[in-house]
């Protein structure tokens, strides 16, 4: 496999599960040093142990976005044991009550501080990092909530905000050469919402390993363009 990425320091957020995993396991097999994020210890420490053992490079950094001083503090880590960072994907979300009656006030503000807030936390945490990149590209990850909310209002509006969160940081990174692209993927066979895993058939249901190809693909794009949005859907639901 060719080493794309080599010398490239890429920050995944929700790496020990699902999509981030994928994310981060595939930017290491292409020679990036991996910088791995997620609340949960245990499980983000396997996800970058899996990684070193198939020779890749990784630390985790155990980290809840939504607490902005956690996010701080482990931006500043990264910033001195990096420097600069080349890629950043925005993976980190959380869902919640889809019906109206159901949200309450922690459940909003839990949606949004995840899914939404972290996002920002992150980005501007790190900004000064993507700065010192020679190009840096960011990859903010919503879903078809972003394109067309839905039933839930905490996780529609952290959806929909994280569309003009990516416009505001692909203005602001015009003059430092930083990208920003966000993706809204469909149905992927990740477990989320607790949906059994490789139960549906990959028609209906996207392979996570899939969609982490081609957002290896967006990160070595020539630097000359950013792909500013991609949609994404199980080849059975052509269309959000």
């Amino acid at each position: 496999m060719d080493k794309n990425l080599n010398s490239k320091v890429a920050v995944i957020t929700g790496a020990s599960h699902g999509l981030g995993r994928s994310v981060a396991i595939k930017l290491a097999a292409l020679g990036a040093q991996t910088a791995l994020i997620a609340r949960r210890p245990g499980p983000l420490a396997k996800a970058a142990d899996t990684i070193r053992a198939s020779g890749g490079e990784a630390t985790s950094y155990p980290c809840d976005v939504s607490n902005a001083e956690s996010v701080k503090a482990t931006a500043a880590k990264i910033q001195e044991t990096f420097g600069a960072v080349d890629i950043l994907i925005n993976n980190a979300g959380i869902p919640a009550p889809r019906r109206f009656e159901e949200t309450d006030f922690a459940d909003w503000d839990a949606v949004i501080g995840v899914n939404l807030s972290g996002v920002f936390y992150l980005t501007r945490a790190l900004w000064n990092c993507l700065i010192s990149a020679e190009s840096a590209c960011v990859i903010n990850i919503s879903g078809g909530a972003g394109l067309r909310g839905g039933g839930s209002p905490a996780y529609g509006s952290s959806k929909f905000g994280l569309t003009g969160l990516n416009y505001a940081i692909a203005q602001a990174g015009v003059e430092h050469n930083i990208r920003s692209t966000i993706l809204y993927p469909g149905g992927m066979d990740t477990g989320w919402r607790g949906a059994p895993i490789g139960e549906l058939p990959r028609s209906e249901s996207m392979d996570p390993d899939v969609v982490a190809d081609l957002i290896a693909h967006l990160v070595t794009s020539p630097p000359e363009f950013v792909v500013n949005e991609a949609v994404l859907n199980p080849l059975a639901y052509p269309f959000m």
